[in-house]
C-alpha cells in the first residue's frame, strides 16, 4: 500500500431549494465534482471546505505484531549451613528438577527392592554359610545389617494394685483391667503385635 500522505477536503453544501445537505470528502487534486443536488437537480450552495487528510494506514509487519511470552521465573529462599541463600530458577529450571527429582526416585525405589533382596538373601543363607566372614563384608558395605524377624509368645505375670469405687458395691475388674492395661516395648528391636489377657484373679500372690 502506497504509504504517502495524501491531501483531502470536505466539501459541505446545501440545497436552497429542498433543504438537503450533501457532505462530500475528495482528494484536493481529483477529478472536479458535481456541485448539483442528486435529489431535486438544482445547484448547491456552498457552506464550508475544510482539511480532511487522511492518515495513511500501514500494516504492521508480523513480526512486530508478535508479543512474547515473558519468561516465567521462580524465586526461592534457601538456608544452607545457617545462611539464607536466595535463588532465581527458570520454567526450564523447574522441569529439570522435576525430571530429576522423578528419575531419583525410581532410582530409590529400584535401590530399597534390590536392597530387601538382599536383606532376605542373606537371612536365608548366612547361618548355614561357610564363608560368613564374606557375607558380613558385603552386607557391611551395602549397609544391610545381618537380623532376622522371629515371633515370640512371653508369658507375664503382672501384679497391680487397682484403686476402685466402693460406692457401688459391685464392681467388674476383668473389664476395668482390659480397659487399661496395655502392653509395650521400649526397645527397638521388640515390637508388641498383640496382647492378650487370659486370666484376671483378685488378690496378691
Amino acid at each position: 500500500m502506497n504509504d504517502i500522505k495524501e491531501a483531502w477536503n470536505k466539501w459541505d453544501y446545501v440545497c436552497p431549494y429542498c433543504d438537503a445537505n450533501i457532505v462530500m470528502t475528495i482528494k484536493s487534486n481529483g477529478h472536479p465534482h458535481s456541485e448539483v443536488c442528486p435529489k431535486c437537480s438544482q445547484p448547491l450552495t456552498l457552506m464550508s471546505v475544510v482539511d480532511a487528510t487522511i492518515d495513511p494506514i500501514t500494516e504492521k509487519k508480523e513480526e512486530e505484531m508478535i508479543t512474547e511470552t515473558p519468561v516465567q521465573t521462580m524465586t526461592l529462599n534457601w538456608i544452607e549451613n545457617d545462611v539464607e541463600t536466595t535463588k532465581t530458577y527458570s520454567e526450564s529450571d523447574v522441569r529439570a528438577l522435576a525430571y530429576r527429582d522423578k528419575s531419583y526416585e525410581t532410582k530409590m525405589n529400584e535401590y530399597y527392592r534390590k536392597e530387601s533382596q538382599l536383606r532376605n538373601l542373606l537371612e536365608e543363607v548366612y547361618a548355614d554359610s561357610d564363608e560368613q566372614e564374606t557375607l558380613a563384608q558385603i552386607a557391611e558395605i551395602f549397609d544391610v545389617p545381618l537380623t532376622k524377624e522371629i515371633e515370640v509368645t512371653a508369658w507375664v505375670r503382672v501384679d497391680m494394685t487397682i484403686e476402685v469405687d466402693i460406692k457401688d458395691g459391685e464392681y467388674d475388674i476383668e473389664d476395668f483391667v482390659s480397659s487399661n492395661l496395655t502392653v509395650d516395648s521400649y526397645s527397638g528391636e521388640i515390637s508388641v503385635n498383640n496382647h492378650e489377657i487370659e486370666r484376671i484373679e483378685e488378690g496378691a500372690y
